[in-house]
């Protein structure tokens, strides 16, 4: 059976279809084990917790509140430093006022 170069591009494009289907078959033929491979690993995935929305918007909260309560502390603390500085100026005044008395 001789060739004749009109024949050789029809073999070479058979060849390449028969490599095309053989790597098809290959790949479907990989499937199940891909599968199998991905149930595993999601099985052995752990879910998200059920309260993950409820932590974030905790987490939120206690920072808000947190701020809130340092300026909050910070204005107490300054009101005290004022209430503070009062009593001492009136326990100076008395004790200013007291001297006078005994002294006359």
């Amino acid at each position: 059976m001789s060739r004749t170069p009109a024949d050789l591009p029809d073999l070479k494009s058979l060849e390449e279809q028969q490599r095309a289907l053989e790597e098809q078959i290959q790949s479907i033929r990989a499937e199940p084990e891909k599968i199998l491979r991905e149930a595993q690993e999601q099985a052995a995935t752990i879910p998200p917790p059920d309260d993950l929305a409820d932590r974030r918007r905790q987490r939120m909260f206690e920072e808000t509140v947190s701020r809130r309560q340092i300026r909050n502390e910070r204005r107490t603390q300054g009101r005290s430093l004022l209430l503070l500085m009062l009593l001492l100026a009136a326990t100076a005044a008395l004790a200013a006022w007291v001297v006078k008395l005994f002294v006359v």
